[in-house]
């Protein structure tokens, strides 16, 4: 019998390439999230920062200049802020987009990956049964030919 041969290896090979893809996008779109988050943090503590400072100088003696410049500083931080934010949340939308086209990947190439498996186990069983066809022949003849010699 010949050896085994899956007709759809191709596209097999086609739908790994395509799930690797998918798990570098979403490795790529994870470390980007972590990136705006970790910008964020950074923007928040400035703020926290500027407050505790502002504090401290309300204790002594403070001019208007210093407070107005301390009032725009913390608008231009919060304002900074407010931008981080929306790009943390596209971040976050775009992992959870390259989340769903990896699971979509994955269930693509299972698909082929199940039918493979599927047909190998056909083959298999038809090697099976091939091998007893031969062996029956073969104790068959052997029978015969111990009749014919008795």
């Amino acid at each position: 019998m010949k050896k085994f041969h899956f007709r759809l290896e191709t596209l097999l090979k086609f739908r790994k390439m395509q799930e690797e893809q998918a798990q570098i996008k979403l490795a790529e779109a994870n470390t980007r999230l972590q990136q705006e988050k970790a910008i964020l943090a950074d923007f928040e503590a400035q703020l926290l920062n500027t407050l505790v400072l502002l504090g401290k100088e309300q204790e002594t003696s403070l001019t208007i200049d210093t407070l107005k410049s301390y009032s725009l500083y913390i608008d231009k931080i919060k304002r900074d802020i407010a931008t981080q934010q929306e790009r943390v949340e596209k971040a976050v939308a775009e992992h959870q987009e390259c989340l769903r086209a990896m699971e979509f990947a994955m269930k693509q190439r299972k698909l082929v990956d199940n039918l493979k498996d599927k047909r190998l186990q056909q083959y298999n069983e038809e090697l099976l049964q091939e091998e007893q066809k031969i062996l029956d022949e073969l104790g068959t003849q052997a029978f015969m030919r111990d009749k014919e010699s008795v």
